[in-house]
């Protein structure tokens, strides 16, 4: 797959997710072989406003690369804007979004409500185009709802507009993220243009990916709910489809190092008290499924000091350790 200078060797791309696809969590993903990642959920309107917290999300590290910079909005003229203002941070590329479900995004008209007026997509692509000199990705859903699936009169939209690729999400707005992605619609969406198609949708393992690909012929897969406490996942996609085969979770031991790792990455990267806040999800990701994870969990979520988290991390490590060796 090719968008703009880049030629991605690897296969799946770290999804936008707000409150989760931070720097830390960014850098992470590329060590574990995710192709590129994207920003978190980014309002163009804030931007505009000069907003502390928007303009702060812009930040990145040159680690993170290849990179976008993900807006959503509903006002044309301050997409344009607003990719004008993300364009000087240099990323990658810019990528605009036309499917997140939640509802405090929608209702403002913005994000997969997008997917009702595809005139106004048409006008926002357009002047993003127009004003940025970087390559303009897409993301968009199967549509609002399931009697109005129009992801691939969207696509065409897309490309006629001059946008270098698309990501497809197959699920409606009305679904969310439950039920069961639609593949189908992704190969819609692949028959109807000629540039990069992303497929989106219940990948958790390397088959998941493997079998998104043939069964849809897209170019690339982004992972989201995936790759929560299993940063891995880019790399298990990566042996799967180079071998067949599927890679094993790392040891537990090895788990918890990635989450100290991680850890580390979000106090450098974030304000203390944001970091241990935004961490204590992660937290709970990264130790799913081990003995003892409900009480870590549970101290965890009561600590405020940095290092009384880490102190308590690594006596959880060391305990799964002796547990490990006594089998």
């Amino acid at each position: 797959m090719i968008i703009g200078n880049h030629n991605f060797s690897n296969t799946a791309i770290l999804a936008p997710m707000a409150g989760v696809a931070d720097t830390a969590f960014r850098l992470i993903c590329r060590k574990y072989g995710a192709a590129a990642t994207v920003s978190e959920l980014i309002s163009a309107e804030g931007l505009v406003r000069a907003n502390d917290r928007t303009q702060h999300l812009l930040d990145f590290t040159q680690a993170e690369r290849p990179y976008a910079i993900q807006l959503f909005g509903a006002d044309a003229a301050h997409m344009a804007e607003a990719a004008k203002m993300a364009m000087q941070r240099q990323p990658d590329w810019i990528d605009l979004n036309f499917g997140c479900p939640v509802k405090k995004v929608t209702k403002r008209g913005a994000g997969s409500a997008v997917m009702k007026d595809l005139p106004l997509m048409q006008d926002i692509i357009h002047q993003v185009v127009e004003a940025v000199d970087l390559p303009v990705t897409v993301k968009i859903r199967s549509g609002w709802d399931n009697s109005s699936i129009n992801a691939d009169e969207a696509a065409k939209i897309i490309e006629g507009e001059g946008a270098a690729a698309v990501t497809i999400h197959a699920r409606t707005r009305q679904q969310a993220f439950k039920g069961k992605a639609d593949l189908n619609i992704i190969s819609l969406v692949k028959q109807a243009v000629s540039i990069p198609v992303i497929g989106n949708g219940d990948i958790f393992c390397g088959k998941d990916a493997m079998n998104m690909i043939n069964q849809t012929d897209c170019d690339a897969v982004m992972v989201g709910r995936g790759s929560y406490g299993r940063p891995w996942i880019f790399n298990q996609i990566n042996h799967y489809i180079s071998t067949g085969t599927e890679l094993a979770d790392p040891p537990a031991v090895l788990r918890i190092d990635t989450c100290l790792e991680h850890y580390r990455l979000a106090l450098e990267t974030l304000p203390t008290a944001r970091a241990v806040n935004e961490m204590r999800k992660h937290i709970g990701w990264y130790v799913r499924g081990l003995r003892g994870a409900s009480h870590l969990r549970q101290t965890v979520f009561h600590l405020t000091d940095p290092q009384e988290v880490c102190h308590t991390l690594m006596a959880f490590r060391n305990e799964i350790h002796k547990d490990e060796e006594k089998a």
